[in-house]
Formats: structure tokens, sequence, C-alpha cells
């Protein structure tokens, strides 16, 4: 006796769980906004420090550029990690989750540029939002740890979540075993970060014996 799943046509098997974060038709309006949300970011970043040259202007320009190369290997990454463990995650359907997460980022931005002219009872809500970029007014640890672990709060935990959501959904694996690998996902690609930070600023990370 066959199952009904057999007589289920080949593209009906293999259709994925995970649907579109925005339908296909709405995408490049979307992804226009998005590349928007994070030109005027990196202008903020660019008054914020005090300069206004034409090199600053065109490095604000090239961050749309930036995280877009960084969202598509975010999801390759997964893409390629899930694919020798046998499973398939869609590339594309998943790729616009983790760009469209970054909103996240984007908000925890703004947050931090309102905690030098928010009010006492507001601003001691931003830290757990925005992350330890607002924590103390920026004044603690390192620069290449503030630089690494400076936007960990709320809104990252709520980007880490919606990701790994992502994954359970389209693998059908368990919710907790996908923030897990995520979160740790995270914890590396900061560590990694601040390995990279501490090279351009000529420190090595590791024990000189």
């Amino acid at each position: 006796m066959t199952s009904e799943r057999e007589h289920l046509p080949q593209e009906t098997q293999s259709a994925p769980a995970l649907p579109w974060a925005v339908a296909p038709g709405w995408q490049p309006f979307w992804y226009a906004y998005l590349a928007f949300c994070w030109w005027q970011a990196g202008i903020g970043e660019v008054a914020r420090a005090g300069t206004a040259s034409a090199a600053a202007a065109a490095a604000a320009a090239l961050v749309p550029a930036g995280k877009l190369a960084g969202f598509l290997s975010e999801a390759a990454f997964y893409w390629l990690w899930w694919r020798g463990g046998g499973r398939r995650l869609p590339y594309w359907r998943f790729f616009c989750v983790v760009a469209s997460a970054s909103l996240a980022d984007v908000l925890a931005i703004r947050l931090a540029e309102m905690a030098h002219t928010a009010s006492p009872a507001l601003a001691a809500w931003l830290p757990p939002l925005a992350g330890l970029q607002v924590w103390r007014g920026g004044a603690w640890g390192s620069p290449a740890l503030r630089v690494t672990f400076g936007t960990l709060g709320i809104l990252t935990a709520l980007r880490i979540g919606v990701t790994a959501h992502a994954q359970s959904r389209a693998l059908g694996i368990q919710g907790a075993v996908a923030l897990a690998w995520t979160a740790v996902v995270w914890v590396l690609g900061r560590l990694a970060l601040l390995w990279i930070t501490d090279l351009a600023r000529g420190r090595s990370p590791l024990p000189v014996g």
C-alpha cells in the first residue's frame, strides 16, 4: 500500500516550509527601504563623528552595500551548514528573513542616538533595548569590546530569535535547538570581530610567549 505522500507531485513534497517574509512582488520596494534605512544609519554615524568630508560621505553611502554582503554571507553560512547535514534551507527565503530582521539593528542605532538627549527616565530603558553601546554613556571596556558587544541587548536577542525561528520552521527542528545554535554562531561571530578589531588596532588577541 502506498501512502498519500508518495502520490504528491515532487515539487509539493520538496516545497519549503518557510514562507516569504515579504511577498515577492513587494520585495524590490522592501529591499530599497532597507537600503535607505542603513544609508541613514551610516549618515548618522558620520554626523556623530563630526566628519563631513567627501570620503566620509562616500563611506556612508557604502554602508548598504556592506550590509547586503553581510546578509548574503550570513544566509550562505547557514545554508551551507545545514546542507552539510543533509537538510535543505531555502536560501533566498532565509535571506529575506535575515535582511528584514536587520531592522532591529537599525532601531537599536536610532535608540542609541536618542541616549544623548533623552530624559533620565527614558535613558534608563535604552541600554536594555539598544544594547551595551549606550550603557554608561558608552564609556565601558576597551574600544574593541564596545565594537564587538555594543549591540548586545533585547533587540539583538529579538534578531537572533527571528533567525532561529526561521530555521526551525524551514527545517522542522526544535526551536530550542535552532535558538541555541544561532546564539552560538552569534557569539563566535562576535569573538571573531573582537579578534579582527584588535588586529586592526595593532594588538594581538593571542598571548605572546
